[in-house]
């Protein structure tokens, strides 16, 4: 039975006022959101105009509204809720540095959110699995104990590699970041804009009374999917439009239109949503699609910015997300085309691995406003490629500035008569500021899988199929397979020389500590992650914490090579050494680095 259902702010939720509490109970599984969760929702707030909506929880509460209730049991949205809080430390940790004040009200009042009992106590208790209470009672401890003598405990072994240390870490350096002159991007003023704007964002709160009843309201949400969508909403303002100023025998004619455009896009709603942004963030420049104090589209403003549009000129619109859906579907969908050759093929696939999501949008806007031959359209791809891992490693521009830079890029593209590859690479050069080759190398010899597992998939890859004899030799390192159960997995998996993980083998601690348990772990801990300990493999159960020497030689039931004696570039080198120490680790990495920076200089 639902008891109650409501629309409540953050602000409210995590209220100064009252003494609410949420405990999520200890049979749920560890916090696990990872960087992607971290960084879309704080990108989501800080490019809303408020009220943002961040989801729906459950709790288990007997009573007509939760916030009369000592304490809910949270039966789901853990990972949402738990974010929050942690988000909320982090804007505390800043405003305590800017303000550098203890006793500050502001600071204070925003402690009194997401703790209770004059600030002692937790608000949200999370799930005690895998250490992930101790964790969550340390940051908050670090943080809050200097301030007001919250009680303060030890840290769990290894809780820095947990996700509720990297989740508290990713947010604090993102409200401490720096430009490259030194000024901070969120100071006193901007710090509280964005606290604001957090408080605003907005959680639909469901009450039920019975663990029964959270299960049933599961399956019914399940079952009947999800609620209407932004791109549900515009395209029923859309059609009624169209049908309210049209013969009603058009209507069957403009549904099945619509419909192409979903079936070029594709069944994933994120793929979509993103479509229609950057369609108005990519042609904004024209008066005709430009919106009134609407700078760029964003999941906050997209209903708002696409009513406009309708009303504006709805068969204009129309046409032009038609058109423009069959372009982005070619470079979504690329295996499908036939003017799709093998070389753009491989090039797309290349940009859909390096998450280049602009780049979609920069594509779209070129193959729209030009005639663009396949020979510059795939050295266009192959430089954003560049350009997407060198951002991805470096993080600059940061996630929050990059929509921004790819629309400048686009509006001065605009101004070209004509298509030119050298010129274009310019522009995207200069609007998009990378960072420069000397921070990129040093970004590439640092502590590379933990900071970026994707780039660094990418980089192997790419390194690997640099060194094929020719392009029919290259393999595709993100191939998938399916099994019954319906999950999918890469048949190519990064493979860590010297293992990872806490039990590490006799035989490694004796190569590569002397024997030392506690030299080798540190050994471990600072050149595991790095390029130069890293290479790929299809047998990455087979090999697992084997010895180095069985890694080199192992072979399959049928004599198939399957260890670094497998032929791949990558290996090559491995198969000469008899051991594996730091030394041989610092040197790979730094000969792997310099091949990655020259294969993806942005001069050549």
């Amino acid at each position: 039975m639902i008891l109650h259902t409501d629309n409540k702010p953050i602000g409210l939720l995590f209220s100064a006022d009252n003494n609410v509490t949420y405990h999520i109970p200890k049979y749920q599984r560890e916090y696990v959101w990872n960087k992607d969760h971290w960084e879309n929702l704080f990108d989501d707030i800080d490019q809303s105009e408020g009220q943002h909506f961040l989801g729906s929880i459950i709790c288990i509460n007997t009573q007509r509204d939760s916030l009369s209730a000592a304490q809910m049991e949270l039966v789901d949205g853990q990972q949402r809720m738990t974010t929050i809080s942690l988000l909320f430390l982090a804007i505390i940790d800043r405003l305590h540095t800017l303000i550098n004040d203890k006793n500050d009200y502001y600071v204070r009042k925003l402690i009194e959110r997401v703790t209770i009992k004059e600030g002692l106590s937790l608000r949200l208790t999370p799930s005690t699995s895998n250490s992930n209470l101790d964790d969550y009672r340390y940051v908050f401890g670090e943080i809050l104990n200097p301030i007001n003598q919250f009680q303060k405990s030890n840290p769990t072994k290894y809780h820095g590699n947990r996700q509720i240390r990297r989740a508290f870490r990713y947010f604090q350096e993102r409200l401490s970041a720096v430009d490259r002159k030194g000024q901070s991007q969120y100071d006193l003023e901007q710090t509280k804009l964005y606290l604001d704007k957090l408080t605003q964002a907005t959680l639909v709160k469901i009450d039920v009374a019975s663990h029964a009843d959270a299960f049933t309201l599961f399956e019914t949400l399940n079952n009947r999917g999800a609620p209407l969508s932004a791109i549900d909403i515009i395209k029923n303002k859309l059609l009624g439009h169209l049908e309210r100023q049209e013969q009603k025998s058009d209507i069957n004619i403009n549904f099945n239109r619509w419909n192409q455009i979903t079936i070029n896009l594709g069944d994933d709603y994120t793929v979509q949503e993103r479509f229609f942004r950057q369609v108005y963030n990519a042609f904004k420049n024209d008066n005709a699609i430009s919106v009134d104090k609407t700078a760029k589209a964003t999941r906050s403003n997209l209903i708002r910015t696409y009513e406009t549009l309708i009303e504006r000129n709805a068969n204009k619109l129309f046409d032009d997300l038609e058109r423009y859906s069959i372009i982005y579907s070619r470079n979504l969908r690329y295996t499908e085309f036939e003017e799709n050759n093998d070389d753009i093929i491989v090039a797309l696939r290349n940009l859909e691995n390096v998450k280049g999501i602009d780049g979609y949008m920069l594509l779209l806007f070129v193959e729209a406003k030009f005639p663009i031959s396949a020979v510059e359209k795939k050295l266009l791809i192959d430089f954003l490629c560049k350009y997407f891992i060198r951002r991805n490693v470096t993080e600059f521009p940061p996630t929050r500035d990059l929509t921004n830079s790819f629309m400048d890029m686009i509006k001065e593209i605009n101004q070209l008569e004509h298509f030119d590859f050298q010129t274009v690479k310019s522009i995207i050069i200069s609007r998009g500021k990378p960072e420069s080759d000397e921070y990129f190398k040093e970004k590439l010899t640092g502590d590379m899988y933990n900071e970026n597992v994707g780039a660094t998939r990418y980089i192997l890859a790419a390194i690997e199929n640099s060194k094929s004899d020719t392009r029919e030799k290259a393999r595709n390192y993100y191939e998938r397979e399916r099994y019954q159960s319906g999950t999918e997995k890469f048949k190519w998996t990064i493979e860590h020389i010297l293992p990872q993980g806490e039990n590490l083998p006799t035989e490694w601690i004796q190569m590569i500590g002397g024997g030392d348990k506690q030299k080798a772990r540190e050994i471990q801990n600072q050149y595991a992650h790095t390029l130069g300990n890293l290479t790929l493999t299809g047998y990455n159960p087979q090999l697992s914490n084997s010895s180095f020497e069985t890694k080199k030689e192992l072979k399959s039931k049928d004599g198939k090579p399957i260890g670094f004696n497998n032929g791949l570039f990558l290996n090559s080198g491995l198969m000469e050494k008899r051991s594996w120490t730091k030394s041989d680790i610092t040197d790979r990495t730094h000969h792997l680095a310099d091949i990655a920076l020259a294969l993806f200089s942005l001069s050549s």
